[in-house]
């Protein structure tokens, strides 16, 4: 009877104790995002990547906050968001010359890897971005991607853009007619496999015919290269962004100039998950960078909705779209993000960051806000040698957002 009595008492203790510590270490370690002088802790980084639930609108609010921080004190070159590299290119394209058209096309076309960002927000997010670089034109931040392609319009203009000088180059007039013709470009579309392949070929097997014309070799290879990667019996997502990372690293010389990665959460995670690898956590194995050159910061909602899927009638034309205010954001009564209250005791504002890796941390044991608590199921174990910072190293708690909009919904979007 003591001796359970005693056991009751300890957990107890720890239990306060615990919640104690994290208070106060999380009042003494949090920044209000809203604050006009807010400044980004860190100065000695390669890398930062940013990511959270899809489909919040206030997402964009804070990352614009994070990204203005970093450009003022130039602590910024780089802007990776979730695209392959001739999206980024045309992304780039449109800071440089503000064509809202082009803008347009590129946020459907987002939405093939970031389903619920093909959006309203997703598309205002860039015009903001682009009167940063106008802001700070002594400093303005490239785009550059490194993702697999999963979608074919960007890519085949990219190509025809490099090859333009070449005339009665038969397989890529059909590339030409491609666009041309305004069909489906998606990977779904089976009929684009043949016009691809047959280029493809053609280009391997005639490439002293075509390389004196072609305006960057080594980028049409490179092209060329993610696209065949559609063609083989798998795909592995997270080898392919971070081989296409190693080998831009190699010809931009990145890893001498600070990046922001937009990505979803798992992928700029620093340790495994499950036995899984994501992107940085590959960068920091393959020795690409130390564990202490690369930050991360993951986004929790609370109080929030999200844009939860667009829908489609029977021909492919856009009709709706739902959403989902509970469960899906990581913080409802039964799915949440473990130790998530800690953070809502704690914030500042609607968008608060704080630090989890300061050296008097507790986020040093246990798995606080990287395990999702689920009601009546058994939570996946983790391995029990790792903490919250192995993992990441900054919060970043997101409140009262409204979903994102479809861009389909935007008045004249036709």
């Amino acid at each position: 009877m003591f001796r359970t009595l005693n056991l009751l008492f300890i957990f107890l203790f720890l239990n306060v104790y615990s919640q104690n510590t994290k208070d106060d270490y999380l009042k003494k370690n949090s920044f209000n995002l809203r604050n006009q002088n807010f400044s980004f802790p860190e100065k000695d980084f390669s890398i930062i990547g940013f990511g959270a639930y899809h489909g919040s609108s206030k997402t964009y609010d804070a990352e614009l906050k994070l990204i203005e921080s970093l450009q003022k004190n130039n602590s910024i070159e780089y802007y990776i968001p979730e695209t392959n590299f001739s999206q980024a290119f045309f992304f780039q394209k449109y800071l440089d010359n503000g064509d809202e058209e082009l803008l347009k096309e590129l946020v459907l076309s987002f939405q093939t890897i970031v389903a619920q960002e093909g959006t309203i927000e997703t598309f205002n997010f860039w015009k903001k971005l682009r009167h940063l670089n106008t802001k700070y034109s002594n400093k303005p931040i490239k785009i550059i991607g490194f993702d697999v392609i999963n979608e074919y319009k960007f890519p085949i203009k990219h190509i025809l853009l490099l090859s333009q000088d070449i005339n009665h180059w038969k397989t890529r007039d059909e590339l030409d007619k491609i666009i041309s013709d305004n069909i489906d470009l998606s990977l779904s579309n089976e009929n684009l496999k043949k016009p691809l392949l047959d280029f493809i070929n053609d280009y391997e097997n005639h490439k002293k015919n075509y390389n004196n014309n072609i305006r960057d070799t080594i980028i049409f290879n490179h092209i060329i290269q993610n696209i065949s990667y559609n063609f083989q019996e798998s795909r592995h997502r997270e080898e392919i962004i971070t081989s296409n990372y190693v080998f831009l690293n190699n010809l931009y010389s990145l890893s001498s100039k600070k990046q922001f990665f937009k990505y979803g959460f798992f992928h700029i995670q620093k340790e495994k998950e499950s036995g899984y690898a994501p992107f940085f956590n590959k960068l920091i194995e393959n020795n690409i960078y130390s564990r202490k050159q690369v930050i991360t910061i993951a986004g929790y909602l609370t109080k929030s909705k999200v844009l939860w899927n667009k829908i489609y009638d029977k021909k492919g034309n856009y009709t709706s779209y739902t959403i989902r205010r509970g469960y899906g954001i990581g913080d409802y009564w039964n799915e949440y993000f473990q130790g998530i209250k800690y953070l809502k005791k704690n914030k500042l504002s609607d968008i608060t960051l704080f630090k989890l890796n300061s050296n008097n941390t507790p986020y040093n044991i246990g798995f606080d806000l990287i395990e999702v608590k689920s009601f009546l199921k058994k939570n996946k174990q983790n391995n029990q040698t790792k903490s919250t910072i192995d993992f990441i190293d900054y919060a970043l708690l997101i409140s009262d957002s409204e979903n994102q909009i479809p861009i389909e919904e935007f008045k004249g979007f036709n």
